[in-house]
């Protein structure tokens, strides 16, 4: 960014825009040139596999017209194999786009062959043998990579029939050799590094013709890019398809499938230009473009760096020298520079006029940043006080709760005695109504001890806690462990800890008390199968995040917040008991060691309770400072 602050480069870079329209011509006209020489590529390719199509089925066709000549003469018979075998062989001469003709009796053995062949081959389970034996027609069979002739052929057979019964007496076969292709892409005259290959529905490469090499390397590999293969026999890419071939090298490639019979897409014949070799021409001429624009352009770029410095430069020198001085403070700087009619002279003009107003201006903020200092001042006193005021009244607060529940247990201990004094004593003489009245009121007295004994424990986290220390987690887990030993014999709880607990700023007792109420609701709002409570803890920054899981009852997203707050419940006190306080009592206790708690959790799905304590002391009063 500091090169292109300066002035002189900008100037160049004005000079550079007024040449990029001329680059750009050149760049469309290179990509004109590109996209011609590619149609050119792509129009002789698809020339190349249309014909190779044409051709493949005028080959079948001519096979099918052979096949069904041969089957109706009388010399074509498992008992007149040698006669069947020298006219094979005199074909094969004569049609050397074959590279078999052999006959097969009805269990699908060869009997006679113009190839030579091992002993006694069995063609009995290819589709072609199958396909003629059963509908009694001609047929064509699956492309092959040189199973039996050890080069890439299709077969194609055509039954023998009986002339007066029909009935199936063999079949005639050919083997039609896939190497023409060959011939046909080296008649083409392709481009250098130009490829033709014939690939099957299952991805083997059947021919490679390759105009840099003999490409039989590549015949039987299988391809990667099936994705490539079923855009071809869909006839995706007949229009063309740019990627990189088997060899890694980049082409244009355009391809048609070769279709047996009824439609068939088994195999595609596909040829590739080399992109590089296509933009060969377009490549030469932008090259040379280019080197004529490079020219032009340092030599405007060289007359815009002399003229900049004589017309421009020197006078913005003295304009920047003087703001510098102003910057230090020195406000009675100028810049120097003659006042003429010329934008430098304006600005010049304007720069001096600017600098005795900021002079002037100076004076005066400076006079109202000493009465702005004043009232921050005063300010940030009464908001000190203020700070005060309502730290007192929270201890107030705190401390009215405490004694409040505190005076209280007296008189309702007194309350609950005489109550129970008046149904021992004088039960006989009541009756049902009135005992059952005195049951609930030493029942609401119960409650409103436990209330009480709770309100009690909520207001002590603030005025009865000890000094933060470092505790060790895992023995304030076993001590909460040890409390709830009964509850988590009883329920058959299963309680597992994934990570090493590790040692915190806290006080112990509190710590203790917030385990046992969140391993306490795990036990308590457990669904239909034993519990399962899962405690762990990982590092987020400078605290240590605890997560208290369970596969308990879960809870509403709208009673997120609801649950925190004292004596709120979810639940009836008939199927789980309590006052509501647990968890507002963990929320104070992590809040004040420094963390905060939230939930997560879904009806039926369980909750997890995450909390946060910190590895380092945060600012807590001392025991002696709070009420």
């Amino acid at each position: 960014m500091t090169l292109f602050s300066k002035l002189r480069v900008r100037l160049l870079l004005l000079v550079l825009l007024a040449i990029f329209p001329a680059l750009g011509l050149v760049l469309y006209n290179a990509f004109e040139q590109r996209r011609a020489a590619m149609r050119d590529a792509l129009v002789s390719s698809q020339r190349i596999v249309s014909f190779a199509a044409a051709a493949q089925k005028q080959h079948v066709e001519a096979s099918r017209q052979l096949l069904s000549t041969l089957a109706l003469l009388g010399e074509i018979r498992p008992d007149r194999a040698a006669e069947a075998t020298v006219l094979f062989q005199n074909l094969l001469k004569v049609h050397a786009v074959y590279a078999n003709i052999g006959a097969i009796d009805t269990n699908g053995v060869v009997y006679a062959s113009g190839a030579p062949l091992p002993q006694r081959v069995s063609l009995r389970d290819t589709s072609y043998f199958r396909n003629a034996r059963e509908t009694l027609k001609f047929a064509v069979g699956e492309y092959e990579a040189g199973r039996i002739h050890g080069r890439p052929t299709l077969s194609i057979s055509q039954p023998i029939r009986d002339k007066t019964t029909g009935e199936f007496l063999g079949a005639l076969f050919v083997a039609l050799d896939l190497n023409w292709l060959n011939q046909l892409a080296g008649r083409a005259e392709l481009p250098e590094g130009s490829t033709l290959t014939v690939i099957d529905r299952n991805g083997t490469v059947l021919v490679r013709y390759s105009m840099s090499s003999t490409g039989r390397e590549w015949v039987g590999q299988s391809m990667t890019n099936r994705a490539g293969l079923a855009g071809f026999l869909n006839g995706g890419y007949e229009k063309g398809h740019i990627s990189a071939g088997l060899d890694g090298i980049r082409r244009l490639y355009t391809g048609t499938a070769l279709s047996r019979t009824a439609g068939l897409a088994d195999a595609v014949v596909v040829v590739g230009v080399p992109i590089q070799v296509a933009h060969a021409v377009a490549n030469h001429i932008l090259a040379q473009s280019l080197l004529f624009l490079g020219v032009v352009s340092v030599l405007a770029l060289g007359a815009a760096w002399i003229a900049g410095d004589v017309f421009i430069l020197r006078q913005v020198r003295g304009l920047v020298a003087a703001a510098h001085d102003m910057r230090k403070g020195n406000l009675t700087a100028r810049s120097g520079v003659t006042h003429s009619p010329g934008e430098i002279g304006q600005l010049a003009q304007s720069f001096d006029e600017m600098a005795a107003t900021l002079e002037q201006r100076v004076q005066q903020l400076q006079r109202a940043e000493a009465d702005l200092k004043s009232l921050n001042e005063q300010l940030e006193q009464r908001v000190v006080e203020r700070t005060l005021e309502l730290k007192r009244s929270n201890e107030d607060l705190e401390q009215f709760a405490y004694v409040a529940s505190h005076d209280l247990q007296e008189p309702l201990r007194m309350i609950h005695n005489y109550l129970e004094l008046l149904r021992q004593r004088h039960a006989a003489h009541l009756d049902q109504s009135a005992l059952d009245f005195i049951g609930f009121a030493l029942d609401g007295a119960k409650r409103m001890h436990q209330l009480i004994q709770d309100l009690l424990a909520y207001s002590r986290v603030g005025t009865h806690g000890r000094d933060l220390v470092s505790v060790a987690t895992a023995d304030v887990l076993q001590d909460a462990l040890a409390n709830l030993h009964v509850a988590v014999e009883e329920s058959g709880a299963e309680i597992r800890i994934d990570s090493p607990l590790p040692i915190v700023q806290g006080d112990a007792v509190q710590l203790t008390q917030l385990f046992q109420n969140l391993l306490g609701n795990a036990l308590k709002f457990r669904g239909e199968t034993s519990p399962r409570v899962e405690l762990s803890v990982q590092r987020t920054g400078p605290d240590w995040e605890f997560v208290v899981r369970d596969n308990g009852i879960g809870i509403a997203s709208q009673d997120f917040q609801r649950i925190f707050v004292v004596f709120q419940r979810l639940h009836g006190r008939e199927k789980y008991p309590g006052t509501g306080i647990g968890l507002s009592v963990c929320k104070k206790i992590v809040e004040r060691h420094g963390g905060r708690i939230w939930v997560q959790s879904k009806l039926g799905q369980g909750t997890a309770f995450h909390f946060t304590l910190p590895e380092r002391p945060v600012l807590q009063p001392t025991a002696n400072e709070r009420p």
